[in-house]
């Protein structure tokens, strides 16, 4: 069997099992096993082709069968590597400058493609404060609060506003559209804007990272003990740091969902409102974390069709929980790669874009 219609057929994996037995649940992978117990080779089919069992929704079903040798590549993708690190804009008036008393400090932001999904679509916002006094201290907190109230009118915020202070901002402290100066006496740095996640809906708005510039309006400063107009009173800094990054759940969720439109379009929201949109059968949690393998693989026809005919074979399975015993399912998935390379007679896999023997290099004296 080689379908024809679906290009990229995707598995989320929840088990792995030598075996059918009853009672198993939708997204137990069977393959079968070594003497170590690890998952390697397909189901053969008398030696010509190789395939997994999978128990779907719908049933117990069987993949494609791959020729023996038609395999091109195998890659094993690990959920850390696909995370996206959140951005954190970091405002700070530079050392050696400082406020003058009675001058408005502006900061713009200008948000790209905000609602018509174009370049030329820009919304602007913006903080204003005035300063009561030369310590920047209280004019990043009177900033703080100007932008959250500018905010306060956005149904989804695009960032979190936060003060920072202590060394390099370590201390973080909130600031709402209700918060009230009073309530801010911290020795602050800097403003520190945390992005957030974003509205998402399943197979229908994908979750995308909003982007935004920072500039200042001129004003007056004490630069070096001189007083000029500048717009360099401040400067912002973006850094995407690797703790609470955004996962590749949505992403896995939006995959699943497209491959079900393949099965049938009901799933993708055709002839709305007559749709399928939560069908029950999906398996991807949105909020999860998922690591993939890819087997890339092609078949020909002899004669009238002898043009390769490419496809993907895909798995994804959730980091975040175990199955199989004590072995996690990041454990798994990564023998799975390996020793469906090995079994397709390939040298090598590729891990995190990284070409990998399948094989360990041997060690030895020579003579």
């Amino acid at each position: 069997m080689y379908s024809v219609n679906q290009v990229n057929q995707l598995y989320v994996v929840k088990a792995v099992k030598t075996a059918v037995e009853s009672g198993d649940a939708a997204g137990t992978l069977y393959a079968k096993t070594n003497t170590s117990n690890s998952p390697v080779a397909f189901e053969t089919n008398g030696g010509i082709a190789q395939y997994f069992k999978y128990m779907g929704a719908g049933g117990l079903i069987s993949t494609d069968r791959i020729k023996k040798g038609k395999v091109k590549w195998v890659s094993y993708t690990t959920a850390a590597s696909m995370a996206k690190k959140r951005r954190v804009c970091t405002i700070a008036i530079p050392s050696g400058t400082t406020p003058i008393v009675g001058q408005d400090y502006i900061i713009n932001f200008s948000f790209r493609n905000y609602f018509g999904m174009s370049d030329e679509d820009t919304y602007e916002k913006f903080a204003v404060a005035r300063a009561m006094d030369t310590n920047a201290k209280s004019l990043y907190r009177d900033l703080a609060i100007s932008l959250a109230k500018n905010m306060s009118r956005e149904v989804d915020m695009p960032f979190k506003i936060q003060l920072g202070s202590g060394t390099n901002n370590g201390t973080l402290t909130d600031v709402l559209p209700t918060t009230k100066a009073t309530s801010l006496s911290g020795n602050y740095t800097a403003i520190v804007l945390t992005e957030l996640d974003q509205p998402y809906k399943l197979g229908r708005l994908k979750s995308l990272r909003p982007e935004y510039t920072v500039s200042f309006s001129p004003a007056k400063a004490t630069v070096s003990s001189a007083v000029v107009e500048t717009s360099h009173w401040a400067n912002y800094t973006d850094t995407f740091p690797s703790t609470n990054p955004v996962t590749n759940g949505r992403e896995t969720a939006d995959l699943e969902w497209f491959c079900m439109g393949e099965r049938g379009d009901q799933y993708r929201g055709k002839d709305w409102p007559l749709s399928i949109t939560t069908p029950a059968s999906l398996l991807v949690n949105p909020d999860g974390s998922y690591d993939y393998v890819v087997v890339h693989f092609w078949d020909d026809i002899d004669n009238e069709g002898p043009q390769k005919s490419e496809r993907d074979m895909t798995f994804v399975a959730n980091v975040n929980t175990t199955t199989g015993g004590s072995a996690t399912n990041a454990i798994i998935l990564g023998n799975l790669a390996k020793n469906i390379a090995l079994a397709a007679g390939l040298d090598s896999y590729i891990v995190d874009g990284v070409s990998t023997p399948t094989v360990a290099a041997q060690s030895g004296s020579g003579s």
